[in-house]
């Protein structure tokens, strides 16, 4: 996702989780999503294992520490564009129908997300044991994309 990793690492050592959170939310909206079910494909690249350090650094679970202590202060520096008076229609509320929704929506424009499910998340929602994902946490990632100015229209016809 080309998320600037050395940044958010350096903000996580320094305490400064809601700053690190803000470094992810520049490229991704659902970091404590991916800190829970990313398969973490990155860690096979990891130059410390040319480093002799031995071991990749776990960026999945430091994403879901820095997610799970958020503070909210990223929100306070989160921008939105004005509004460009185009309208937008994303089909399907999955993790690419989201991020979409939600990039669009703080450029300026009117978002609505069509989803044929009752509830939006798609394959998050669905495919993903609750285990792994609980709902609060996919809830809570989709109601900032909502914040943003997504709307969503479902097989119910219910707002996000």
């Amino acid at each position: 996702a080309h998320i600037d990793i050395p940044r958010y690492l350096y903000l996580i050592a320094q305490g400064k989780y809601s700053e690190a959170l803000a470094v992810v939310r520049e490229k991704v909206p659902f970091p404590g999503t991916l800190g829970r079910v990313c398969i973490h494909p990155c860690e096979q690249a990891c130059r410390r294992n040319d480093l002799n350090h031995g071991e990749p650094l776990c960026i999945k679970f430091l994403k879901r520490f820095a997610s799970d202590n958020d503070n909210g202060l990223w929100k306070q520096n989160s921008k939105k564009e004005p509004p460009t008076g185009k309208k937008v229609a994303v089909v399907g509320s999955g993790p690419a129908g989201l991020t979409t929704a939600y990039y669009l929506a703080k450029k300026g424009h009117a978002v609505t997300v069509f989803e044929a499910l009752s509830k939006t998340g798609g394959m998050m929602r669905v495919g993903i044991p609750r285990y792994r994902l609980p709902a609060e946490i996919l809830d809570s990632e989709i109601n900032e994309i909502a914040k943003a100015g997504v709307s969503s229209l479902n097989a119910l016809n219910t707002a996000i």
